[in-house]
Protein backbone atom coordinates (compact mmCIF):
# COMPACT_ATOMS: atom_id res chain seq x y z
CA UNK A 1 0.00 0.00 0.00
CA UNK A 2 1.64 3.51 -0.66
CA UNK A 3 1.98 6.19 1.84
CA UNK A 4 0.26 8.96 2.49
CA UNK A 5 1.10 11.78 0.77
CA UNK A 6 1.84 13.90 3.90
CA UNK A 7 3.64 10.86 5.38
CA UNK A 8 6.23 10.82 2.21
CA UNK A 9 6.73 14.69 2.81
CA UNK A 10 7.40 14.13 6.92
CA UNK A 11 10.19 11.76 5.84
CA UNK A 12 11.33 13.85 2.88
CA UNK A 13 12.16 16.59 5.57
CA UNK A 14 13.58 14.65 7.78
CA UNK A 15 16.16 12.90 5.54
CA UNK A 16 17.07 15.76 3.60
CA UNK A 17 17.71 17.55 7.84
CA UNK A 18 19.74 14.39 8.36
CA UNK A 19 22.02 15.16 5.28
CA UNK A 20 21.93 19.06 6.12
CA UNK A 21 23.00 18.27 9.91
CA UNK A 22 25.98 15.89 8.70
CA UNK A 23 27.78 18.67 6.79
CA UNK A 24 28.72 19.69 10.34
CA UNK A 25 28.36 16.99 12.60
CA UNK A 26 29.52 13.27 12.84
CA UNK A 27 25.56 11.09 12.39
CA UNK A 28 26.76 9.79 15.51
CA UNK A 29 26.26 12.86 17.30
CA UNK A 30 23.09 14.12 15.65
CA UNK A 31 20.17 13.22 17.98
CA UNK A 32 16.61 12.92 17.16
CA UNK A 33 16.10 16.14 19.01
CA UNK A 34 17.98 17.84 16.38
CA UNK A 35 16.65 16.13 13.13
CA UNK A 36 12.89 17.19 14.50
CA UNK A 37 13.90 20.80 14.88
CA UNK A 38 15.85 20.78 11.98
CA UNK A 39 13.00 19.66 9.94
CA UNK A 40 10.29 21.36 11.80
CA UNK A 41 8.60 18.05 13.35
CA UNK A 42 7.80 16.84 16.33
CA UNK A 43 9.22 13.94 18.21
CA UNK A 44 6.13 12.45 18.52
CA UNK A 45 5.78 12.47 14.65
CA UNK A 46 9.32 11.28 13.79
CA UNK A 47 8.61 8.37 16.46
CA UNK A 48 5.28 7.26 14.57
CA UNK A 49 7.67 6.74 10.85
CA UNK A 50 11.16 5.63 12.98
CA UNK A 51 12.10 3.76 16.20
CA UNK A 52 15.11 5.64 16.30
CA UNK A 53 17.95 7.57 13.41
CA UNK A 54 19.10 4.39 12.91
CA UNK A 55 15.83 3.71 11.35
CA UNK A 56 15.71 6.30 9.62
CA UNK A 57 18.95 5.79 7.85
CA UNK A 58 18.46 2.47 7.04
CA UNK A 59 15.93 3.20 5.12
CA UNK A 60 17.34 5.81 2.93
CA UNK A 61 20.12 3.09 2.08
CA UNK A 62 17.38 0.88 1.42
CA UNK A 63 15.70 3.60 -0.85
CA UNK A 64 18.78 3.83 -2.80
CA UNK A 65 19.46 0.33 -2.85
CA UNK A 66 15.99 -0.43 -4.42
CA UNK A 67 16.67 2.27 -6.87
CA UNK A 68 20.34 1.24 -7.90
CA UNK A 69 18.74 -2.50 -8.44
CA UNK A 70 16.05 -1.54 -11.21
CA UNK A 71 18.98 0.30 -12.60
CA UNK A 72 20.71 -3.11 -13.20
CA UNK A 73 18.38 -5.18 -14.37
CA UNK A 74 17.83 -1.95 -17.27
CA UNK A 75 21.52 -1.89 -17.93
CA UNK A 76 21.72 -5.98 -17.77
CA UNK A 77 18.59 -5.89 -20.52
CA UNK A 78 20.30 -2.88 -22.50
CA UNK A 79 24.09 -3.59 -23.10
CA UNK A 80 24.13 -7.45 -21.83
CA UNK A 81 21.96 -9.59 -23.64
CA UNK A 82 24.21 -12.05 -24.03
CA UNK A 83 24.84 -11.84 -19.86
CA UNK A 84 28.89 -12.02 -20.11
CA UNK A 85 30.59 -11.97 -16.69
CA UNK A 86 32.56 -9.14 -17.51
CA UNK A 87 30.15 -7.45 -18.74
CA UNK A 88 27.85 -8.04 -15.99
CA UNK A 89 30.58 -6.51 -13.63
CA UNK A 90 31.03 -3.67 -15.06
CA UNK A 91 26.76 -3.06 -15.36
CA UNK A 92 27.07 -3.44 -10.96
CA UNK A 93 30.04 -0.98 -11.33
CA UNK A 94 28.11 1.87 -13.25
CA UNK A 95 25.14 1.16 -10.85
CA UNK A 96 27.38 1.60 -7.71
CA UNK A 97 28.49 4.89 -9.29
CA UNK A 98 25.33 6.40 -10.50
CA UNK A 99 24.21 5.71 -6.97
CA UNK A 100 26.99 7.39 -5.37
CA UNK A 101 26.93 10.43 -8.26
CA UNK A 102 22.93 10.66 -7.16
CA UNK A 103 23.48 11.06 -3.14
CA UNK A 104 26.57 13.14 -3.17
CA UNK A 105 24.88 15.06 -0.59
CA UNK A 106 24.67 11.54 1.44
CA UNK A 107 27.56 9.75 0.26
CA UNK A 108 30.60 12.52 0.52
CA UNK A 109 30.20 12.69 4.17
CA UNK A 110 30.36 8.36 4.46
CA UNK A 111 33.66 7.91 5.26
CA UNK A 112 35.24 5.20 7.79
CA UNK A 113 36.79 8.10 9.47
CA UNK A 114 33.76 10.69 10.06
CA UNK A 115 30.71 8.22 9.88
CA UNK A 116 31.90 5.01 10.54
CA UNK A 117 28.10 3.71 10.98
CA UNK A 118 27.24 5.29 7.90
CA UNK A 119 29.86 3.84 5.95
CA UNK A 120 29.24 0.22 7.34
CA UNK A 121 25.96 0.35 6.34
CA UNK A 122 26.57 1.64 3.05
CA UNK A 123 29.61 -0.64 2.71
CA UNK A 124 27.18 -3.75 3.62
CA UNK A 125 24.57 -2.69 1.14
CA UNK A 126 27.40 -3.13 -2.02
CA UNK A 127 28.79 -6.19 -0.28
CA UNK A 128 25.63 -7.93 -0.13
CA UNK A 129 24.81 -7.02 -4.06
CA UNK A 130 28.10 -8.23 -5.55
CA UNK A 131 27.29 -11.48 -3.31
CA UNK A 132 23.93 -11.56 -4.97
CA UNK A 133 25.88 -11.20 -8.67
CA UNK A 134 28.26 -13.92 -7.83
CA UNK A 135 25.66 -16.51 -6.34
CA UNK A 136 23.58 -16.03 -9.58
CA UNK A 137 26.71 -16.62 -12.17
CA UNK A 138 27.75 -19.81 -9.48
CA UNK A 139 27.12 -21.93 -12.89
CA UNK A 140 29.91 -19.40 -14.43
CA UNK A 141 31.77 -18.32 -11.86
CA UNK A 142 33.92 -20.24 -9.86
CA UNK A 143 34.91 -18.40 -6.70
CA UNK A 144 38.17 -19.17 -5.42
CA UNK A 145 37.34 -17.98 -2.11
CA UNK A 146 34.12 -18.02 -0.21
CA UNK A 147 31.89 -15.66 -1.75
CA UNK A 148 32.02 -12.91 1.26
CA UNK A 149 35.71 -12.51 0.87
CA UNK A 150 35.51 -12.47 -2.77
CA UNK A 151 33.19 -9.39 -2.70
CA UNK A 152 34.60 -7.71 0.16
CA UNK A 153 38.14 -7.73 -2.11
CA UNK A 154 36.13 -6.43 -5.06
CA UNK A 155 34.34 -3.86 -3.37
CA UNK A 156 37.57 -2.59 -1.20
CA UNK A 157 39.43 -2.52 -4.31
CA UNK A 158 37.31 -0.22 -5.53
CA UNK A 159 36.37 1.48 -3.03
CA UNK A 160 39.96 3.11 -2.04
CA UNK A 161 40.23 3.27 -6.05
CA UNK A 162 37.40 5.76 -6.17
CA UNK A 163 38.05 7.41 -3.16
CA UNK A 164 42.10 8.12 -4.13
CA UNK A 165 40.92 9.44 -7.28
CA UNK A 166 38.44 11.45 -5.46
CA UNK A 167 41.10 13.22 -3.03
CA UNK A 168 42.78 14.17 -6.35
CA UNK A 169 40.23 16.17 -8.22
CA UNK A 170 39.79 13.60 -11.34
CA UNK A 171 36.58 13.67 -13.15
CA UNK A 172 33.74 11.38 -12.85
CA UNK A 173 34.30 9.74 -16.21
CA UNK A 174 37.81 9.18 -15.69
CA UNK A 175 36.91 7.14 -12.79
CA UNK A 176 34.34 5.57 -14.29
CA UNK A 177 36.72 4.54 -17.00
CA UNK A 178 39.34 3.30 -14.95
CA UNK A 179 37.56 1.88 -12.37
CA UNK A 180 36.05 -0.51 -15.16
CA UNK A 181 39.27 -1.25 -16.44
CA UNK A 182 41.19 -2.40 -12.83
CA UNK A 183 37.85 -4.39 -12.74
CA UNK A 184 38.37 -5.96 -15.34
CA UNK A 185 41.75 -7.04 -15.03
CA UNK A 186 41.01 -8.24 -11.65
CA UNK A 187 38.06 -10.50 -12.97
CA UNK A 188 40.41 -11.02 -16.29
CA UNK A 189 43.40 -12.38 -14.10
CA UNK A 190 41.42 -14.98 -12.35
CA UNK A 191 42.81 -13.46 -8.93
CA UNK A 192 39.32 -13.85 -6.76
CA UNK A 193 37.53 -16.05 -9.40
CA UNK A 194 37.90 -18.84 -12.33
CA UNK A 195 35.54 -18.71 -15.37
CA UNK A 196 34.33 -22.45 -15.78
CA UNK A 197 32.91 -21.80 -19.32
Amino acid sequence: MAEDKRIRKTKHYLKQSLIELLVDKPFEQITVTELCQKSDISRITFYAHYKDKFALVDEMFAEMLISATRDYRQQQQANNPENETIQTFCNLLDCILNLYNENMSLLSDTTIDKNPYLYYMFYSYIVRNVEQVIIHRHQIITPKYSIKQVSGFICNSLWAFMSEAQAANIDSATVRRDAKTVLTGILEANIVIEKTH
